[in-house]
């Protein structure tokens, strides 16, 4: 528990070096003295000595002295005994070398011959690649023949090497899964911290993993109940004031509206409305960003129409909807304050608004056009920051806090939807609302 990342990596890879180094070992002293093992020889060596013992038993006995001597070369030496001797009893017997001769003896003619097959145990400089073959001859005889070459070692019939192989990928598949389960819990961070990005309530991350990754999801855990905190400090400050704020604009308005009729009375008039409206709009900012999208349905379609038939001026409003309902995961007073917002900035910029509804794959388009001045598309990328507004098109005294695209922005993200600026065909602003369809 208190080896970090960095040790925890370092480890896995030592004990897998270090797991195939102790096979290699054990394959090499299994070799050397394990009768478990068998080896195979080249496969011409059985052909040979078929081939040796059909010359010396047609050779005549006199001959057979040259014969042996004209064979033995490159370190292979032909001879013949009248029993093995003792000494090479304890020496490690290869029993598919003996059984590759026999069986091409049987194939010739020579079946029920004697076939022993050993490594010499005097050859102490090149151990393993060195063996005796002693096949019985007709006379009872036995013609030895001193072989130098590699046997290939193996188990249960299988080269050793394609054991080596399989337990080498095995270490190293158990190596990455090691090594993963080490990430998981980091991946598991990344996951969570992008899920965090999408909701302001806390989500609880175990601490699992080495030191340094409990650590970091520790202060990641901690960061969130401040943020949390914060918000819920901003919203409560908020709505305290804005309650203040709306009992002293009532009573200003009350107060105001006993003045006699002048220019002066309806100019207070218009400023208490817009002090009014700057704190509602301040107050819906406020609860949208600390607010959750919840499991809702609603009909797009349905919620412009019923908005288009209560506006005070609906003239001005063009409605082009599908047949069909278009439903999207939004819950209905959520999609009311987001149309609202839409169309207020359309109205409020140009003399009409167009808005448009069509399904599209997984989400349903709502397009809101107007016919006013546009936005330039180097100030699009600002116009969803709180507060921010274009002086040259939009100010004071057309109305508005500089809070309407950044509501409907917050709604946006919060129900994983897209929205995109452009040019309107009308010669203004085009809004574009993607919003996941129920």
């Amino acid at each position: 528990m208190r080896l970090g990342l960095l040790a925890r990596i370092i480890l896995i890879v030592a004990m897998a070096l270090l797991a195939i180094q102790l096979l290699a070992l054990l394959f090499y002293f299994g070799q050397g003295d394990g009768r478990s093992l068998l080896g195979e020889a080249s496969p011409a060596l059985p052909r040979q000595v078929v081939s040796l013992v059909r010359l010396v038993e047609r050779a005549p006995p006199a001959l057979r002295p040259d014969l042996f001597t004209a064979l033995s070369e490159n370190g292979r030496n032909v001879s013949l005994v009248a029993e093995p001797p003792a000494d090479d009893a304890g020496a490690t017997s290869l029993h598919r070398v003996e059984l590759s001769i026999r069986a091409a003896l049987d194939v010739s003619g020579y079946s029920g011959r004697r076939v022993l097959a050993r490594f010499d145990p005097r050859d102490k400089a090149h151990p393993g690649e060195t063996f005796r073959v002693y096949v019985q001859l007709a006379t009872g005889d036995y013609l030895v023949l001193d072989v130098k070459d590699r046997v290939t070692v193996r188990l249960l019939g299988i080269p050793i090497g394609f054991f080596a192989g399989v337990f080498g990928v095995l270490v190293a598949v158990a190596a990455l899964a090691a090594v993963a389960r080490e990430m998981k819990p980091l991946t598991r961070l990344a996951r969570e911290v992008d899920r965090i990005g999408g909701q302001l309530d806390p989500v609880a991350i175990p601490e699992k993993g080495a030191p340094e990754l409990r650590a970091l999801i520790r202060a990641v855990n901690a960061m969130q109940e401040r943020i949390a905190t914060l918000v819920r400090n901003r919203t409560l400050t908020l709505g305290a004031i804005s309650h203040d704020l709306r009992t002293y604009l009532t009573r200003l308005r009350l107060r105001v509206e006993m003045m006699p009729e002048s220019r002066h009375r309806a100019g207070a008039v218009a400023d208490v409305e817009a002090m009014q409206a700057l704190v509602e709009d301040t107050l819906d900012f406020a609860q949208s960003s600390f607010s959750s999208a919840e499991p809702a349905v609603a009909d797009l379609g349905a919620v412009l129409t019923r908005f288009r038939a209560g506006h005070a001026a609906p003239e001005p409003i063009r409605l082009d909807l599908p047949g069909e309902p278009a439903r999207v995961a939004v819950g209905e007073k959520t999609l009311e304050r987001l149309c609202a917002n839409l169309v207020g900035n359309a109205l409020r910029h140009g003399h009409c608004a167009f808005l448009s509804v069509r399904a599209e794959g997984p989400h349903v388009i709502l397009q809101v056009e107007d016919d006013g001045p546009g936005i330039p598309p180097d100030e699009r990328a600002h116009v969803f920051e709180p507060f921010y507004r274009i002086d040259a098109s939009r100010n004071r005294d057309s109305g508005g806090a500089g809070l309407g695209l950044t509501i409907v922005r917050r709604i946006v993200d919060l129900h994983g939807g897209t929205i995109e600026l452009g040019d309107s065909a009308h010669g203004g602003l085009r809004i574009t609302v993607a919003l996941p369809a129920a």
